[in-house]
């Protein structure tokens, strides 16, 4: 072999290695993102007006006026949150993070309400430690009280959202078109926008089927646009 071929060989050789070296660098650097973004929680949110999502319990509550406790009925409304992905949400957490109310024929920023967490139902917690792929979690979103039982008694239903600070009576939406823009977020995925559309026509009824059929209305979406509210 000629001298000049065995430098071409070599050189040849040279750049094979350095181009492996190359690739397993980029290997090591973005190993992980690519794992990463095919591997990940994906958080969904829905509601429907049926049992479990929405739910009737008789309540009583004494609170301060123990000779006079407020008792009655009480409609929960809840958030399925749903990890379709396929690794485990850690952390999750459910934040209401802007409202609206229709009013003037636009929907007007809602001002009685802060920014902060919901809760998961059945427990005083704001973060769930985690949501396995294909497993779902209850996240309490508000509860309708019945009206004739309240404490003073009112004439209409109204609707209590249930954040980390519970609200005053008096921040209880009265009946009205609402929108309510959440995030959903874990502490290894990216938050995701929600929008929860609200009907609360005010009025209540005995018979659960019909409570569910004309005493709300509540619906999930992808965004929260500027659309006129259903007629």
């Amino acid at each position: 072999m000629q001298p000049a071929e065995v430098v071409q060989w070599g050189n040849v050789a040279q750049w094979v290695g350095a181009l492996m070296t190359f690739a397993a660098v980029m290997v090591a650097l973005f190993k992980e993102d690519f794992i990463r973004r095919r591997r990940h929680p994906k958080l969904t949110a829905s509601i429907e007006p049926k049992y479990p999502d929405c739910h009737r319990t008789a309540v009583e509550w004494r609170g301060v006026n123990k000779e006079k406790p407020w008792k009655g009925w009480n409609y929960w409304l809840r958030l399925w949150v749903k990890n379709e992905g396929n690794v485990r949400a850690e952390k999750v957490e459910v934040f209401l993070s802007r409202a609206w109310v229709w009013k003037n024929s636009s929907f007007e920023p809602l001002t009685n309400f802060t920014p902060m967490n919901f809760l998961w139902s059945y427990t005083r917690d704001a973060y769930v430690d985690g949501i396995s792929p294909e497993m779902r979690r209850l996240c309490d979103f508000g509860s309708i009280l019945e009206p004739a039982y309240s404490n003073p008694p009112l004439s209409e239903t109204r609707l209590s959202l249930r954040l980390q600070v519970a609200p005053p009576t008096t921040d209880w939406l009265p009946p009205g078109r609402y929108k309510f823009e959440i995030k959903i977020a874990g502490s290894n995925c990216e938050p995701v926008t929600r929008c929860i559309h609200l009907h609360l026509t005010g009025r209540w009824h005995e018979e659960p089927t019909e409570m569910l059929a004309h005493g709300f209305t509540v619906t999930v979406s992808s965004a929260c646009d500027n659309a006129s509210p259903p007629v």
